[in-house]
């Protein structure tokens, strides 16, 4: 059954979601990416990346943006994370950033929030004056890649991206505003 967009509110996330988008964010990553991994390696990534600590630096850094898909019951269904650059992107621009993480909870998968999030990243760097945006992607999440292609995202790199011990290629993408 479709999910009604307009009965989610997207906000500016805020401290109070901490434990909420931390348990999102895991639950993300592990629905869509989880079997690749052993145990071992997925956990003490959740915990380095994804885990408490993590998300208290994301929410409380001025320079970052994190916007939360919330339903009306208050839980959340997906989130945006935009940061200053920190990929290995040779070669980018003074004033660059990245769109650090979009993630949607399975029963929103296909709605448009991923679009929407997008467009929100994409006001959020031309805000900043922005003359580039980046992103890394699986190499094998073709259904990100297909979106961000939508968008005029070029590939100008790859990298090796360790998860636990595990290591996966990354596409490094760009778009420039």
């Amino acid at each position: 059954m479709p999910i009604n967009l307009t009965s989610l509110k997207v906000r500016d996330a805020g401290p109070g979601d901490l434990a909420a988008l931390t348990a999102l964010s895991q639950k993300t990553f592990t629905d869509k990416f989880g079997q690749l991994y052993n145990p071992e390696d997925l956990a003490a990534f959740l915990e380095e990346s994804h885990g408490m600590d993590a998300y208290r630096g994301y929410l409380t850094g001025p320079e970052n943006l994190v916007r939360v898909a919330e339903y009306g019951d208050g839980k959340l269904g997906a989130y945006l994370l935009c940061s200053p650059l920190s990929l290995p992107a040779e070669g980018a621009l003074p004033g660059a950033v990245e769109m650090k993480r979009l993630y949607v909870d399975t029963p929103l998968q296909g709605e448009g929030l991923g679009s929407r999030f997008v467009d929100e990243a994409l006001a959020w760097a031309r805000k900043r004056n922005a003359p580039e945006m980046y992103l890394s992607v699986f190499s094998e999440n073709f259904g990100a890649q297909r979106l961000y292609a939508r968008y005029g995202w070029e590939k100008v790199g790859e990298f090796i991206f360790p998860v636990g011990r595990h290591e996966d290629l990354e596409f490094l993408l760009r778009l420039k505003l």
